[in-house]
């Protein structure tokens, strides 16, 4: 599966509210606290539009996993930048899931990112922290952790950034692994 990562689309935050599952008070709030960011315009953030890149949408949407498990959306955006920096952006793994494991360490997060089988089994590594080119199992956190299936929450929102934009040549479908 692809995801939409095109810089010269831009969607409204009542787009950015239907595509993640937000309400337009949240989505307001978000964007008056920093949680989610504008897209720069000319490379100046104006303070009237509210204009976002897909990459800011599929982040908004991890961060409304989070908050959904009850963490405060600043905390949550700050977990989720951190698997941003982790994941390497390349597209989704066809016949994988893939995962993004969130954990605290002090005052801040440790993320990683992950892919197992459809039917199941071991996880292993992907992203930033790979250093082989074979599979590296990758263990659990001893602490308390979140995991969130980005595969399934990228198709998800990728499926309806699509139909915003109008495109009828994919097959729009629920399941991340199409």
């Amino acid at each position: 599966m692809k995801i939409l990562l095109d810089t010269n689309v831009l969607v409204s935050a009542t787009e950015l509210g239907d595509a993640i599952g937000a309400d337009p008070e949240t989505v307001s709030n978000w964007i008056r606290r920093d949680v989610i960011a504008r897209a720069q315009i000319g490379g100046r953030q104006l303070a009237r539009h509210r204009l976002f890149k897909p990459e800011e949408v599929y982040k908004a949407a991890l961060t409304n996993e989070l908050v959904k498990l009850r963490l405060p959306p600043s905390h949550a955006s700050e977990a989720v930048n951190e698997v941003w920096k982790e994941w390497d952006k390349k597209e989704l793994l066809d016949g994988k899931t893939i995962y993004a494991v969130i954990s605290p360490r002090g005052g801040s997060w440790t993320a990683s990112v992950c892919w197992q089988s459809l039917s199941g089994g071991p996880l292993y590594r992907m992203g930033k922290r790979l250093t082989s080119k074979s599979p590296e199992e990758m263990e659990l956190p001893k602490r308390a952790f979140a995991v969130i299936p980005m595969s399934d929450v990228f198709a998800d929102v990728t499926n309806k950034l699509l139909k915003f934009l109008g495109d009828t040549t994919r097959p729009r479908t629920n399941d991340a692994r199409s």
